[in-house]
């Protein structure tokens, strides 16, 4: 007898993590909080919103795409960032 494995069974789909599961950085909980209230949004001007420099920003939304808590779109009119 095998014992179980953990984790997804074979044929299950993993479950994206919840923003409760996942230890946010201040700088994703602002991004996050502006993406609750205006999904999707235009990427800059999230961007701007946030007041973030280059290098936070970058940082905060990779880290919130990594976690699956929001999503980059290439459409025709630009990126657009979605709440998951």
């Amino acid at each position: 007898m095998r014992p179980e494995r953990s984790g997804a069974r074979e044929g299950e789909a993993e479950q994206s993590p919840k923003e409760e599961d996942v230890e946010l950085t201040d700088d994703e909980k602002v991004v996050l909080n502006i993406l609750k209230t205006n999904s999707p949004i235009d990427l800059n001007e999230l961007k701007g919103q946030t007041g973030l420099s280059n290098k936070k920003w970058d940082k905060a939304i990779k880290g919130l795409t990594k976690n699956k808590l929001a999503k980059v779109e290439k459409t025709d009119a630009g990126l657009l960032v979605l709440l998951v």
